[in-house]
């Protein structure tokens, strides 16, 4: 079931990656100054993201519904959902001043991320906790005895 919940949350948090990822290209083109440095620094982005980018971020988005569905490595795909997402929620929270409650509306879904995020990280830490040592015998004896 978590493992369900961690695809549905990296499906989710993907449209919010890929502006995040944008807002942050569009911002150094911006910043380099001229149209013409600024549609320099497209074309070098451009030209980085068609044979390394997307193979990256391809990569990367397998790596992380890989390790979310791994009973091991869970809680580090739990903890990247979490980090993720609240960094793009402050990327795309920086570009404008949430104020109005359509723009409230378009973030909710990476707020639940975060969220589910969170409850994963620390539902996985939580169950990976050892038994403190005068109950580790209690389920290895039969109740019935």
């Amino acid at each position: 079931m978590r493992g369900a919940l961690h695809l549905l949350c990296s499906i989710v948090l993907l449209p919010y990656l890929l502006l995040a990822a944008w807002f942050l290209i569009l911002g150094d083109a911006i910043a380099s100054g001229s149209l013409l440095s600024f549609f320099g620094t497209l074309l070098a982005h451009a030209v980085w993201l068609m044979p390394w980018g997307i193979l990256g971020f391809g990569c990367g988005f397998l790596i992380l519904c890989v390790i979310g569905v791994s009973d091991r490595l869970r809680w580090l795909g739990a903890a990247c959902l979490f980090v993720l997402a609240g960094g793009c929620l402050l990327v795309i929270g920086q570009i404008d001043a949430v104020t109005s409650f359509g723009q409230i509306l378009f973030l909710l879904p990476c707020l639940g991320v975060l969220g589910c995020g969170a409850w994963l990280l620390a539902a996985e830490l939580r169950s990976r906790q050892p038994l403190p040592a005068g109950d580790a015998g209690a389920f290895a004896r039969d109740p019935g005895a």
